[in-house]
């Protein structure tokens, strides 16, 4: 892409400049018209007047190109971005005095070359060699500006989008070592208990583990990916849990198509299996999935016991709004209701 563009911007610049020198000739008054015809000594000559007049403006406007280059790869560097703005006016009129200076002298030189009249340098001469030049000169520096200010916003998008991926990284890491820890206890309950599952909970878990080592470098996977990893994780926490337990996971619509962050809904399970159980009253856990080609749609639903809330961490739900913020901006609405006896979430991440 970065080349492409320079080649496109190498381009534009060969046919500006072309239209630029061949501007003299649409513009130069013809022999005709030209106020200083009755000047022009030898009147054989008078087709020759064309020609100066072209070659005259060809010159001058030919200068003014290598002072654009000048003053972009030089002139501007060395004094606008050094903050020497006296020593920049200073070589900005010294230049334009070289200039006015080669176009006069090649003008004269092309008179006597035509043998066509002489005259000595006038007001008007300065003046559209001025006009010209500062017409050029404000080209030159605003094209430069408007560089410098691109050039400015591409490195803060860049610092920017590095800051965004490091945080996610962290945000994602946060996730990992929380589950972890998890399961090793739900692993290390069923051994101390000699449970049959204890195999079955490593299996899981080893599942699982790949699922995150291999997905844990891409922004986005397949959303059946995501319901998968789900299933484990619920089947893995249901071997812990009692027998006041009833969960029931729907996966509604096409998962096939939907692409989704990489263990986004992870916590709010996470948060349903940790604060929505209770060994002697009846927890049931209800989660619903849906998808379309817009849309997905994920909601939990809870009982809320007050004695769980002391050991609350706060880290999962915070964990992952950020999250939604940094990855899906503007394109996510996350309802939370916490009420005395229920907790319920309602995400919604347009994907279209």
């Amino acid at each position: 892409m970065p080349q492409k563009r320079k080649i496109y911007s190498i381009l534009i610049q060969i046919v500006l400049w072309g239209l630029f020198l061949a501007l003299p000739y649409f513009m130069i008054p013809r022999t005709g018209s030209n106020p200083h015809r009755e000047l022009i000594i030898n009147r054989d000559t008078q087709p020759f007047w064309d020609y100066y007049s072209f070659l005259s403006s060809f010159s001058l406007n030919l200068c003014l190109i290598i002072f654009f280059y000048i003053h972009q790869r030089y002139i501007f560097k060395k004094y606008i971005l050094t903050n020497k703005y006296l020593n920049y006016m200073t070589t900005v009129i010294v230049s334009f005095v070289i200039i006015f200076a080669v176009s006069y002298y090649i003008r004269e030189l092309m008179l006597r070359v035509f043998s066509l009249y002489e005259r000595p340098v006038e007001v008007r001469d300065v003046i559209r060699t001025a006009t010209w030049f500062l017409l050029v000169l404000f080209a030159a520096f605003g094209i430069k500006i408007a560089d410098l200010w691109r050039r400015s916003e591409e490195r803060n998008r860049e610092i920017e989008n590095e800051h965004l991926r490091t945080e996610l990284s962290f945000l994602h890491m946060q996730i990992n070592p929380h589950f972890l820890f998890n399961s090793l206890n739900t692993i290390y309950g069923l051994s101390l208990k000699k449970s049959d599952n204890a195999p079955k909970a490593v299996l899981k878990l080893s599942q699982l583990l790949r699922y995150m080592i291999e997905e844990n470098g891409h922004d986005k996977v397949p959303l059946e990916q995501e319901v998968t990893y789900l299933n484990n994780y619920i089947e893995m926490q249901k071997m812990r849990s009692a027998s006041s337990l009833t969960v029931t996971f729907e996966v509604r619509g096409d998962t096939s198509m939907a692409m989704i962050a990489p263990m986004l809904l992870l916590p709010f399970v996470e948060n349903a299996f940790k604060y929505g159980i209770s060994n002697s009253a009846l927890s049931p856990i209800d989660i619903v999935l849906s998808a379309d080609r817009e849309s997905i749609i994920f909601t939990v639903t809870n009982k809320k016991f007050d004695y769980l809330e002391r050991h609350s961490s706060g880290i999962g739900i915070p964990n992952v709004q950020r999250r939604l913020e940094l990855m899906y901006p503007d394109s996510y609405e996350l309802d939370i209701r916490d009420q005395s006896d229920i907790y319920s979430l309602s995400l919604k991440i347009l994907i279209s």
